[in-house]
């Protein structure tokens, strides 16, 4: 019996939710050649290849789909992103509002039209002028005012984020969606009370929802309260072995505890190591090749501010690099290949999350730079989807000689509030050419800097090959 083209896309959103995407655009890509005048075939296509970063391919595809047709909002949004991921941010912000003139009342377009215009601009009032005019027109409409407190958030106002996002949740009567984000705000500006309240009304009200129970564990470690912790992050857990993040908290816990268990999953010595790139064909010597990147690099950031939700502050970010039109881009996998093969020797096999998941096969899943001026930073995060990650520095801040560690790269410190604080345990300082390897599960982040100088770098992670 043949499988129908519904059973299909089905499949390959199964391998997407456990993050196999290249598995699922090979499915994705079959049925687009068996059926190439179906519109929805070629949505789900350029969406898949999207989500690989290879916009590109994903905006040639949509052109197709809008020529026979296609004229779905998820597609303007898929291709908005996509323009912007090229760089092409006119088109990017037109896209965006082709979107909205189809669904007015969308947050995902309204949240990454603001975020466009923000990076561009830096100008929370600009970046806000077409979601204030949206919610003029739909007062009543929960979605449009949540985007709106977020941004609040996102772009230095976290005080009227959490003021919002309160009030909204206190009218909503305990709904899961509004406590989550009120929550997650409480926590942006110490109110750790105010988050555990509103943390236990998000988790109470959708106890199968993982972002209310990780808001509400987020919430926990802050006032301390390590054994209820401990039992939601085992759910969660549970529910997804692989997320990073809740790897992170469960080891934050461990840390907290004294649980010895802590020590096998951050085994600095072992887990984190610095390599030099390989110097890709086409380069002479590995300085070449830095030369060439920074170059190309410093050619294609073109923002003004940081995205919004992303670790990088007072920065500016570009993803998707291995796709850009620049020789020393499109060999950065090359380059990093050697390092990560040889990282994983190195590791072996074992039982715990690392490496029960190494068979010594491996792909680039994405990569993305960072730009970061005079007191730009990173806070402490880690990578949800990852499962190797890299911090590859190209230009490195200049030397402080009353803060040694400006600038470094920093392990152990969480991203989340905790009762003790807890401090870093591991500093390492950049060295330009050289790719840290670590797994997608540490918190790490940058010490601020000063100065004139700027801070170049590249993040990649990386995903087993099964």
């Amino acid at each position: 019996m043949s499988i129908t083209i519904t059973e299909r896309t089905q499949q390959a959103e199964q391998l997407k939710r456990q993050g196999r995407y290249a598995e699922a655009l090979e499915i994705l890509r079959d049925i687009a050649r068996g059926a190439p005048n179906n519109v929805a075939v070629l949505h789900n296509y350029a969406a898949c290849l999207g989500d690989l970063g290879r916009h590109r391919e994903a905006i040639d595809v949509l052109n197709t789909g809008f020529a026979k047709g296609l004229n779905a909002p998820e597609s303007w949004l898929v291709y908005a992103r996509a323009q912007a991921g090229v760089n092409a941010l006119d088109a990017a912000q037109e896209a965006f509002l082709k979107l909205l003139a189809l669904r007015p009342s969308d947050p995902d377009g309204h949240r990454d039209l603001a975020q466009l215009i923000w990076m561009r601009t830096g100008d929370q009032n600009e970046a806000l002028v077409n979601l204030n005019r949206a919610i003029e027109r739909n007062p009543n409409d929960w979605g449009l005012h949540i985007t709106r407190a977020k941004i609040f958030g996102q772009t230095g106002d976290p005080q009227t984020s959490y003021a919002v996002l309160a009030e909204l949740a206190n009218r909503s009567g305990g709904a899961a969606v509004l406590e989550t984000a009120a929550c997650n705000a409480a926590l942006a500006i110490n109110d750790f009370n105010g988050a555990l309240a509103h943390g236990r009304r998000a988790a109470t009200a959708a106890p199968t929802d993982d972002g209310a129970q990780t808001a509400y564990v987020c919430a926990l470690l802050a006032n301390g309260e390590l054994e209820e912790s401990a039992a939601v992050i085992n759910q969660l857990r549970d529910r997804q072995p692989l997320n990073q993040l809740f790897i992170a908290l469960q080891a934050t816990v461990w840390r907290l505890a004294g649980d010895a268990r802590y020590y096998d999953l951050m085994d600095y010595e072992r887990f984190v190591q610095p390599s030099p790139l390989d110097t890709p064909k086409g380069w002479n010597t590995l300085e070449g090749y830095v030369s060439d990147l920074i170059e190309a690099l410093d050619a294609m950031h073109c923002f003004e501010a940081h995205p919004f939700a992303q670790s990088v502050k007072h920065g500016s970010q570009i993803s998707s690099i291995t796709t850009a039109p620049y020789p020393a881009l499109k060999a950065f996998e090359e380059a990093a290949h050697g390092p990560v093969a040889r990282y994983l020797e190195r590791l072996g096999e074992g039982s715990d999350s690392l490496r029960r998941r190494n068979h010594g096969a491996f792909h680039l899943f994405s990569a993305w730079s960072i730009r970061l001026p005079a007191n730009g930073f990173h806070i402490n995060h880690v990578h949800p989807e990852g499962w190797i990650s890299s911090a590859c520095h190209l230009r490195a801040s200049s030397a402080e000689p009353d803060s040694p560690h400006a600038g470094s790269l920093k392990f152990g410190e969480p991203g989340v509030a905790t009762q003790p604080e807890i401090e870093p345990e591991l500093i390492l300082k950049p060295e330009p050419g050289v790719l840290v390897l670590f797994p997608s599960y540490m918190w790490h982040g940058t010490v601020p800097f000063g100065g004139n100088s700027s801070r170049l770098t590249i993040a990649a992670d990386f995903h087993p090959t099964a």
